[in-house]
């Protein structure tokens, strides 16, 4: 589910019974698929539009206009597809590159020149690794763009806080492997034993965690964990707005044009004398009646005349 945020996934089943709605409406008086016992019309509008995602739709409509909308439909549901996979494959593969094993042994790593954790570092982290010390991000940025055997470093050793910052400015270049298995207590006050403002502190952060924020600052200032965590974001609605506005416009389109005919074709139940609800009570048992087939009533004429 991660490659597509909740409000997109929302948005693509909406727009899968929506289609499926449209397509039954342009359907029902002239194709016998869409017809019969409620339950199969219900199950025929869900079964039409999510065959779609996998193209196993196998019943051929015959209106035109629902041939548009089922067009468009299908490139949209392509393009999501497409998108989707392709987000889930970069969110494997760099899932499978977060682990230090990518890095050699003979490789270089990058610190910063006064890293509060250095000596945790030695025997953890670097212990393993040749070094090289850097003053800011600018330098981090060469340094890994160079590489281990061009002069530069295969990776960079920092705190948490400070690479989320480097990656805030550097996102499109660079991801962070997942830190828990090496990440230490992170951050904290100290306070002399007995201090007083130790309730205090404590209630604020508790504080700030409970109400949020606590995230709000860090996004702020740090940037969006998303970016840090994986260098990729699920895809969400705002990239997708085009393709659901086109597609309910072709679907608004076809059903306006469709009811024009059918109104058109109907006037005199709208002339006829009769309260407003009559008459929609009218057009709707006029709607569920099947269409004549003009093409097998000529042909049905044909034959009488020729066996006359």
């Amino acid at each position: 589910m991660k490659p597509l945020t909740t409000g997109l996934w929302l948005t693509i089943g909406a727009s899968f019974v929506f289609i499926g709605c449209v397509v039954w409406v342009l359907e029902h008086r002239v194709n016998e698929h869409f017809q019969g016992p409620p339950g199969k019309q219900v199950g025929m509008i869900f079964w039409f539009s999510f065959s779609t995602l996998v193209y196993a739709h196998r019943e051929k409509v015959k209106s035109n206009l629902t041939r548009f909308v089922v067009i468009v439909w299908v490139f949209v549901v392509l393009v999501l597809s497409s998108s989707y996979t392709a987000n889930l494959a970069s969110m494997l593969t760099i899932q499978q590159l977060k682990s230090t094993d990518m890095i050699k042994k003979s490789d270089y790593v990058g610190f910063h020149t006064g890293f509060l954790t250095r000596g945790f570092s030695n025997g953890i982290i670097l212990g393993d690794y040749n070094s090289r010390k850097y003053t800011s991000f600018e330098e981090y940025d060469e340094a890994l763009s160079k590489g281990s055997k061009h002069g530069g470093v295969a990776a960079i050793v920092d705190e948490i806080a400070y690479l989320r910052l480097f990656l805030s400015k550097y996102c499109h270049k660079y991801t962070m492997i997942d830190p828990k298995h090496l990440r230490t207590s992170g951050f904290a006050f100290v306070f002399r034993k007995g201090s007083p403002l130790v309730p205090d502190f404590s209630t604020v952060i508790l504080n700030l965690k409970e109400n949020g924020k606590i995230d709000t600052i860090t996004r702020r200032w740090l940037g969006p964990e998303g970016c840090s965590g994986d260098g990729l974001e699920s895809l969400d609605l705002d990239r997708f707005t085009g393709l659901f506005l086109i597609v309910g416009l072709a679907s608004s389109t076809a059903l306006a044009i469709f009811f024009s005919i059918f109104l058109y074709r109907n006037q005199h139940i709208l002339a006829s004398p009769g309260s407003i609800k009559e008459k929609l009570r009218d057009l709707a048992r006029e709607f569920m009646v099947k269409e004549k087939d003009d093409t097998s009533k000529h042909s049905q004429t044909s034959g009488e005349m020729a066996l006359a």
